[in-house]
């Protein structure tokens, strides 16, 4: 009785404090930007031989499409009840038919999570929730290519707990039913799944136990391994021959021109890259060069070129290949944003290359010689964002995951708002930002773990004012003085609020005082 009470008064309370729904419907969000910087891309799909049509899934920001190779781009999911999504897969057979699989399963300390599994059969227009709500976190979704109704769905789980929903679920209806077909307990979760295209009743899949707390994170187990499946997914094995017996996060990919060979990354002391010549059977080690997985919980990817059982991509801090089967590696898109997670390279061009990461996308068109960023999405991840009082237009300043903190106008004076009209403050991970109520050109801006700088953007003159300047990345907290969250608060003081506003009053008494005087202009 008493929750009906409240939700019965509940307009007349927001009417009494002045904030009447009423006041809001007609309301329409509109985009001010920025698009010269992108945020954390999970999943980039292309179209065999097709350059036109491209699918950008990312962290936060929902999934793009274009129809005319990446000249513009046109969100197609924001209206679901989620916009993270972990990976997409495309019909191989219909490009118009994409299955979504929410909640970025990048087990950092900063993700959003998802409701599911999502299907369209119309290019993104229309859109069906098939289930699974309680994943939370999707890390891979696989269609058989031979029958497209049979999908396979890699579920990481809860990102800071135990759950039930977690391992890899099979549909053989297009999605109306789901089976649970690998699962180990409630503390491990799928990271990675493949199929062989030659064979699709042999599946893969990684398993992998991980917990995020707070305060630590925990990666691997004994049981943390990859498994095989060859009658399509109903029953499964662990494979182990010549892999790892104590593996953190794990990524298993089978090279496309030879199913034969399978490449499993990991984080392991006994190797980074190991390499399948008879399916899994057996496994050698490649390299042991801690840059082809870089932090695992946040990459532990790689792609195989589907021209060349040799050639692989490595996703990481850095983009790396080899030519070699990763016995030697090579940096490439060294101008490019890092931070990747994701490479999708055309099977009928491999020249064709799209890249995505925490900047964005970007395309090579020369086998990864040379790229192209794609600075025409606004996918900009804001943590926090602030909006001052200057006029005509107020100013709204945000700070962007790994982009740094940005100011641009909420309007302009004509021609629309551009990139041009965002501002890059300071750099890192952009968080909380506050600028001078009396001067807005001057910023307090923070950066992960307590990072704070002082930028006055008339002279460009910035100046370290954090309490601990020193970074401590990885090393022990009681190092430090002072111990700051990723993401730590900056809040303006409401008494310097108080008293702008009691200069302002003071000021308008004097004038209305001296207009009242004789002699005055206002006689």
């Amino acid at each position: 009785m008493k929750l009906l009470v409240l939700v019965l008064l509940a307009p007349v309370l927001y009417a009494q404090n002045g904030l009447n729904p009423s006041l809001f419907e007609r309301l329409e969000w509109r985009s001010v930007g920025p698009a010269s910087m992108g945020g954390r891309i999970t999943d980039v799909e292309g179209i065999p031989g097709n350059p036109a049509l491209v699918y950008v899934a990312s962290a936060s920001g929902g999934l793009f499409k274009t129809v005319n190779g990446g000249m513009t781009w046109t969100p197609i999911f924001d209206h679901q009840s989620t916009i993270s999504i972990g990976d997409i897969a495309v019909d191989p057979h219909n490009p118009d038919v994409v299955w979504v699989g929410t909640g970025e399963a990048n087990a950092r300390n900063s993700v959003s999570f998802g409701d599911g599994v999502y299907k369209t059969l119309d290019g993104g227009k229309t859109w069906r929730n098939l289930g699974l709500p309680d994943t939370r976190h999707i890390s891979r979704i696989v269609i058989n290519p031979l029958n497209t109704n049979i999908v396979y769905v890699a579920a990481l789980g809860h990102n800071t707990g135990p759950n039930e929903e977690r391992g890899v679920f099979m549909t053989t209806d297009g999605g109306e039913t789901w089976k649970k077909v690998l699962y180990i307990d409630a503390e491990h979760g799928c990271a990675d799944m493949d199929i062989d295209p030659n064979n699709p009743n042999i599946v893969y899949a990684a398993m992998w136990r991980f917990d995020r707390k707070p305060w630590r994170f925990l990666s691997g187990s004994e049981k943390t391994g990859v498994f095989r499946s060859t009658d399509g997914g109903r029953t499964w094995s662990r494979l182990t021959t010549g892999l790892s017996k104590n593996f953190g996060r794990i990524g298993v990919r089978v090279a496309p021109s030879n199913s034969n060979v399978v490449y499993v990354v990991a984080e392991s002391n006994d190797g980074t890259l190991f390499r399948s010549d008879d399916r899994g059977e057996h496994f050698h080690v490649m390299t042991k060069n801690p840059a082809v997985v870089g932090r695992g919980l946040y990459y532990a990817h790689v792609t195989v070129d589907p021209a060349d059982e040799n050639r692989v991509y490595s996703i990481g801090m850095q983009l790396m290949t080899t030519i070699d089967a990763g016995r030697t590696w090579r940096r490439i898109a060294n101008g490019i944003h890092g931070d990747y997670h994701t490479v999708w390279v055309d099977p009928k061009n491999p020249n064709r290359i799209w890249i995505g990461e925490d900047g964005g996308i970007a395309v090579s068109y020369d086998r990864g010689e040379n790229w192209e960023a794609v600075l025409n999405i606004p996918l900009g991840q804001f943590y926090q964002i602030h909006a001052d009082s200057r006029s005509p237009f107020y100013y709204i300043q945000g700070g962007l995951q790994d982009n740094g903190t940005w100011s641009g106008p909420s309007r302009t004076h004509g021609g629309g708002i551009v990139n041009g009209d965002w501002r890059n403050i300071s750099g890192g991970d952009g968080f909380h930002v506050i600028n001078h109520p009396d001067q807005p050109e001057i910023f307090l801006s923070e950066s992960q773990g307590g990072g704070i700088v002082r930028t006055d953007w008339r002279t460009r003159e910035q100046q370290d004012v954090s309490p601990q300047p020193k970074r401590n990345d990885g090393g022990p907290v009681n190092e430090l003085k002072y111990r700051f969250n990723w993401n730590a608060p900056i809040v303006a003081s409401p008494h310097d609020v108080f008293r702008k506003q009691r200069r302002v009053q003071d000021h308008r008494f004097r004038e209305n005082m001296d207009g009242d005087q004789p002699g005055s202009d206002h006689q």
